[in-house]
Parts: C-alpha cells; sequence; structure tokens
C-alpha cells in the first residue's frame, strides 16, 4: 500500500444530493491539468479523500467519494465525477465551493487515496 496524493486547479462543475443518500461532485480541469488527470486513473476503485482550498480562505476537508467517471475532450480539458454518501461527505463546505459567478472560479483541490501496488509475478528479482 501507498500514499498517493495529487494537487489539481479546477473549476465547480456543481454537485447534487440524491434521496438516497448519494452524493455527486463534478469539477472541471483545464489542459494544463491534463497530467493530474490521467494520474488520477491510478485511484480508481478506491476510497479518495478530497480537500479543497479557496482563494483567501483555509482548507476544508470535503469528504469521501470515488471516482465515477473522468471524461477528456479535444481540448485537453477534463470533467471529473466523483460519487459518495452524505454520511462520509461535508456538505457544508460543498456549498462553498466558488461557482461560475465567482470572480476566482479556480480553486485548488487535493485527492488522497492510499492505493495496493501489484507485485511483479514474472519471478524477477
Amino acid at each position: 500500500m501507498r500514499d498517493v496524493k495529487i494537487r489539481m486547479v479546477v473549476e465547480y462543475g456543481g454537485h447534487n444530493c440524491s434521496a438516497n443518500g448519494s452524493v455527486n461532485l463534478t469539477v472541471k480541469a483545464m489542459y494544463s491539468e491534463l497530467v493530474n488527470t490521467i494520474q488520477l486513473q491510478q485511484m480508481l476503485n478506491n476510497d479518495v479523500t478530497i480537500k479543497a482550498k479557496m482563494p483567501s480562505a483555509k482548507p476544508v476537508k470535503l469528504g469521501m467519494f470515488r471516482i465515477a467517471s473522468t471524461t477528456i475532450d479535444g481540448d485537453g480539458e477534463s470533467k471529473i465525477k466523483f460519487n459518495g454518501i452524505n454520511d462520509y461527505i461535508e456538505m457544508d463546505n460543498l456549498n462553498l465551493l466558488p461557482t461560475n459567478k465567482s470572480d476566482d472560479k479556480q480553486f485548488v483541490i487535493l485527492v488522497e487515496a492510499e492505493i495496493e501496488e501489484e507485485d511483479d509475478e514474472d519471478g524477477e528479482e
């Protein structure tokens, strides 16, 4: 097991909460963050903790999610969707994220996960 941390500059793409307690969070990343978006793929099927740092504010924990999907368009811009359960998510902090009407749309997220490394099965030493 090893800890993986990825820091990205993103824009808020919205969030919603379903009646069954499922919470979806979408963020958008520009072309300059493409390498980080690709690195997120190693966290698939793992619980990830997301923290956000808005301009002129202290970092806040958003909660524990799973990566639901990533979409990369022809310009290299990414849309990353996270899914979680509201028991493990700080809903008040999600409501603090800057909307498109804000002067500072972009903010920094830190995505952390503990992932399992696969052993080399070729018998090499």
